[in-house]
Parts: C-alpha cells; sequence; structure tokens
C-alpha cells in the first residue's frame, strides 16, 4: 500500500525505529574487511561465549562460558530450550495474552501448549493459584516473559515469588524470556524468577537477544544461559540445525554486548508511551491497562464488536485490523494472534508525529460506529 503512495501508519511491528550503535555498524564492517565470515562452533566464538557470560554476570547471573551459548536470535534459543527440556506430550504453561511463536515452538517439539488466563483488571498479572490449579503429571514447564508482549506489563515480585514456588515444589523448568528486560519504565528494577529465586539456578534457563536493546532485529543474534547440561544439548541440537549463528553478527555482538546501553533509548520510548497513551484518551469506548514495560498497548475493543463502520459490521479483532488498514490506513496486530480475541495491539516504536496522526485516525474511527 505504500509503494502505491498510500499513508500507512503501521502500529503492527515489533522493532524499534532507533538505528543500531554505530560501534556494532563498525565492529561488523572491520570484520567483513578482516575476511572473518567463517564457520564458528555451534555454540558460537569464543570471544562471544565469554561476552556472554560477563553480560549475564553484570545482570547478576553467575553462568560460566560453557554454560551460555549464541544463537540466531531469541526465537531460536527459545526452541532449543523446548526442544531440550520438553518431551512429546509434556505440557508447557505460559501467561496468555502471549507472543504467538509461544504455541507453535511448543507444538513442533510433540509438547503441549496450556496458556495461562490473565486478566487486565489485575494487571495481566498470572495468578499463582491459577497456575498451581493448572499443574498435571505431565507439566514441565513454564515460560514466562516480563516485560510482556503484547500487553506490557511487568510482573512483579509478589507474582514471581509465587511462581517460584510452584516451581520449586513440582520441579518444573522455567524458560525466561527476557528479551524486553531493559526497557521497564520505572524506578522498580527488572525481575525475573531467578532474581527471586536464585535457588532455582538448575531449573531456569534464560533467554535475550540483541534485537530491543540495540536495533539488532535483523542480525539475528540471541544469547542464553543455563544449566550447563542442558546448554550443551542445545549446543548439539544447534550444530544440526543451524551450524552457527551469523559469524559477522556475532563480531558486532562482541562490541554491543562489551557496551552500556544507550539510556536515551528507552528515555525516547518512555517519551512516545506516555504520549500514546495520552493519544488514546480520545478514542471511545477502548480499554487498556497502562503499559510499564516493553513498547506495546493492548487495548480491549470488546465494545466495537458488532458495531458498523461505514456500512462494514465488525465480527472481531481480525476483522476490525482489516477494515482499520483498508479504511483509516492503520496497520494493527488483532488479539487473535496472542491468543485472546477482541483486543488490538498497538507498538509505540515509531515517530511521535506518526503516533498523533494515527490515533487521530483511531479516535475518528470511534466516532464514526454504530
Amino acid at each position: 500500500m505504500r509503494a502505491e503512495g498510500k499513508d500507512v501508519i503501521a502500529f503492527a511491528a515489533g522493532e524499534p525505529d532507533i538505528g543500531t550503535p554505530s560501534l556494532v555498524d563498525e565492529a561488523a564492517i572491520a570484520a567483513i574487511h578482516a575476511s572473518k565470515g567463517r564457520y564458528t562452533s555451534a555454540a558460537g566464538l569464543p570471544e562471544v561465549r565469554k561476552a556472554i557470560s560477563e553480560r549475564f554476570r553484570a545482570d547478576g547471573y553467575d553462568y560460566a562460558p560453557d554454560s551460555v551459548m549464541a544463537v540466531a536470535g531469541a526465537k531460536a534459543g527459545l526452541y532449543m530450550a523446548i526442544y531440550g527440556t520438553v518431551n512429546e506430550g509434556d505440557e508447557v504453561l505460559f501467561p496468555s495474552p502471549f507472543w504467538g511463536s509461544y504455541t507453535e515452538l511448543v507444538r513442533a517439539v510433540g509438547g503441549i501448549p496450556r496458556p495461562i488466563p490473565c486478566e487486565a483488571s489485575a494487571d495481566y498479572q498470572p495468578d499463582p493459584a491459577r497456575v498451581a490449579a493448572m499443574i498435571t503429571p505431565r507439566t514441565r514447564a513454564i515460560m514466562l516473559n516480563s516485560p510482556n508482549n503484547p500487553t506490557g506489563t511487568v510482573y512483579s515480585r509478589k507474582t514471581l515469588e509465587g511462581i517460584a514456588e510452584i516451581v520449586r515444589r513440582h520441579q518444573l523448568m522455567v524458560i525466561s524470556d527476557d528479551i524486553y528486560d531493559c526497557l521497564v519504565y520505572s524506578d522498580e528494577p527488572f525481575l525475573n524468577v531467578l532474581k527471586v529465586a536464585p535457588d532455582l539456578r538448575s531449573q531456569c534457563v534464560i533467554v535475550n537477544s540483541l534485537s530491543k536493546s540495540h536495533s539488532m532485529t535483523g542480525w539475528r543474534f540471541g544469547f542464553v544461559g543455563g544449566p550447563k547440561d542442558l546448554i550443551q544439548a542445545m549446543i548439539r541440537v544447534q550444530s544440526q540445525v543451524i551450524g552457527n549463528p551469523h559469524t559477522i553478527s556475532q563480531h558486532a555482538a562482541i562490541a554491543a554486548l562489551r557496551s552500556p546501553i544507550d539510556p536515551t533509548r528507552r528515555a525516547s520510548l518512555d517519551a512516545r508511551r506516555k504520549l500514546i497513551v495520552n493519544e488514546l484518551a480520545a478514542v471511545k469506548d477502548i480499554t487498556f491497562p497502562v503499559p510499564r514495560g516493553a513498547f506495546y498497548v493492548f487495548m480491549s475493543v470488546e465494545r466495537w464488536i458488532g458495531r458498523s463502520f461505514r456500512g462494514q459490521t465488525i465480527t472481531s479483532s481480525a476483522e476490525l485490523a482489516n477494515i482499520l488498514l483498508k479504511d483509516m490506513l492503520l496497520a494493527v496486530v488483532p488479539g487473535e494472534a496472542f491468543g485472546v480475541e477482541r483486543h488490538i495491539r498497538l507498538t509505540y516504536t515509531v515517530s511521535e508525529d506518526h503516533i498523533r496522526r494515527g490515533i487521530q485516525r483511531l479516535a475518528e474511527f470511534s466516532r464514526e460506529l454504530c
């Protein structure tokens, strides 16, 4: 549509519009000029594993280089952690709404995905009592993602401590998707299960990436730390299905891992978060918890379903997304992609001008509904 000259404003992609740090680009260019684009070990270059270990230790996790690995993006890390943990017929729990790949990653290894319903009224915090009630003899692992995609919620210490107790009691594995750990918009520190329950070190694998922290989405570089035996098993899987993570990206990642995250990145996204929340006040008949992390707003459009817009009846959030794209030139992601109907997700990784103009279009749409 943009190629046709249409002014589409896209609130869809979970990708920062902030550029990759120049030191990362320069490290990649230097590696290319030095002809370093060759095979590496499946776990990554020794230098990159050392840098990953240093990064984890700086974050409070004592992972030696033989307990970490480089992966081709966080998604590959999640897949191999699931592959190394879950047998056919095993159940994997994760809070819902959820990033859409979770169900398919679990199914790909023969596991059974079991979403844990979470309520907007409770800030989408997973209720430990509900988690406990879902445990069966086949439950093997729980995946947690905080700050969360798509809701922007940040799990509280109380929530994580409650889940940690369940993990401890039932000897579960925790797969912690920490890709948004650098995007908490408050003075509260980033927390995951391992930070509130260090005794669970042997039952927790941490998956992270440079995609959100350094705008390296297309570079496909992620990193994982966990129990040595599990990491070694994951390395063997990676050697067969990928070979090794992209070599030039590994050289760039060493520079990224050893440099502080630019604080202006979070400040820029936080300003846009506040702006989109304020602008959404003009949109009729929607509700959403104010996001405190990541870069998404997850809106309930319950009151829009069944109503009409310019002769078109809105039957679902997927149909709503189609109408918004066609008639309002707005791209959003329907809630069905995250396991929850009657919602849409907006990202605020676009410019402030696009946020203002895009939400004005959404407000105009809401006023025309009948």
